[in-house]
């Protein structure tokens, strides 16, 4: 198997149409995805889903509005575990939204 230098990795991308930054961002995503019952807890974990990053906001999806509010008591805590994760990514602002959008695949 031919090793491949990180450059030529980003080049690639870049004539696909990828940059970086949004490589990054996916692949923080979906570690933030594999470990949210970690970062939140289980009950919370199963109420809630990380759908996306937009520059270093975090969206996060609830089932009730209930979770939501929750959630923001805990915004700081909640932040710091998910910077531990992201590092050197790091998230400065979370959104947690209510609504039709929740679809978590875990619950």
């Amino acid at each position: 198997m031919k090793k491949v230098e990180l450059s030529e990795l980003f080049q690639s991308l870049e004539k696909m149409g990828m940059d970086r930054e949004a490589v990054f961002r996916d692949q923080i995503l979906k570690t933030i995805r594999l470990r949210w019952n970690e970062i939140v807890g289980d009950y919370f974990g199963k109420q809630s889903f990380p759908k996306s990053i937009d520059g270093k906001k975090l969206t996060v999806v609830c089932r009730h509005s209930m979770i939501s509010q929750e959630l923001e008591f805990q915004k700081t805590e909640i932040l710091t575990k998910a910077n531990v994760i992201t590092n050197p990514v790091l998230l400065e602002k979370i959104q947690f939204k209510t609504g039709n959008e929740f679809q978590n695949p875990r619950s």
